[in-house]
């Protein structure tokens, strides 16, 4: 949405004659850069600009799903989080269930295993060193 519109929805509000424009992203930015009774027609003009902007900009938004989207990823993430309390706060019975949690661990704060620096390799061998103990010997 940021490239096929430039930005977030804004409006040019000209300073003067050869002073050229300031991006205004509110209602707000307009009145406060024109403030001044004779500028009411360019004050309604950029608050007019700004608001079909805004609707073309939500238009958009509801062809690409992007605060749909967003939500739900808000919302799983409030679920991953909480179920993530819970097994933090479970006790541990196994070292299988420690393994668990730092795989919990890992997943959330490394989910693609991409950080290289300490302590994360070292905590990915312990996970791995682990997972082997839990398989046994006989283990492939």
């Amino acid at each position: 949405m940021l490239r096929e519109f430039g930005g977030f929805p804004r409006t040019k509000v000209l300073l003067s004659e050869d002073c050229g424009f300031i991006w205004a992203y509110s209602g707000r930015e307009i009145d406060r850069l024109l403030p001044n009774a004779d500028q009411d027609e360019m004050r309604r003009q950029a608050r007019a600009a700004l608001a079909a902007r805004r609707r073309e900009w939500k238009a958009a938004d509801k062809r690409a799903g992007y605060t749909r989207a967003k939500k739900a990823e808000e919302e799983i993430a409030d679920v991953e989080e909480a179920l993530a309390k819970e097994l933090w706060n479970a006790a541990p019975q196994s070292v299988a269930d420690v393994a668990v949690k730092l795989h919990s661990l890992l997943e959330m704060e490394d989910p693609r295993s991409a950080i290289q620096e300490a302590p994360w390799p070292e905590l990915r061998t312990i996970l791995a060193d682990l997972v082997r103990i839990c398989a046994g010997p006989n283990a492939i």
